[in-house]
C-alpha cells in the first residue's frame, strides 16, 4: 500500500510540474500559430479548454486516490 502511495505522490508532483510548465510556456504553446494564420481563436480556445479539463480531472483523481488509500 505504501508503494502505491509513493507512486501516486510522485505522479502528483510530476503532474503539478507539467501544469507549471504549461503555464510558463503558455504563449508559445497556445498562442497564434505563425504557419497557420487562418486558424480561428475558437479552435485554439477549444484545445486549451480540453487540456485544462484533462489536467484538472487527472489532478483530482490523483488526490482522491492518494487520500482514499
Amino acid at each position: 500500500m505504501i508503494i502505491i502511495k509513493i507512486f501516486l505522490a510522485a505522479s502528483l508532483a510530476g503532474w503539478i510540474f507539467l501544469g507549471f510548465y504549461l503555464i510558463t510556456r503558455f504563449k508559445k504553446l497556445f498562442g497564434a500559430h505563425p504557419d497557420d494564420p487562418a486558424e480561428t481563436p475558437g479552435a485554439r480556445s477549444f484545445g486549451l479548454a480540453h487540456i485544462v479539463s484533462i489536467w484538472i480531472g487527472v489532478f483530482a483523481l490523483l488526490i482522491y486516490f492518494l487520500i482514499k488509500l
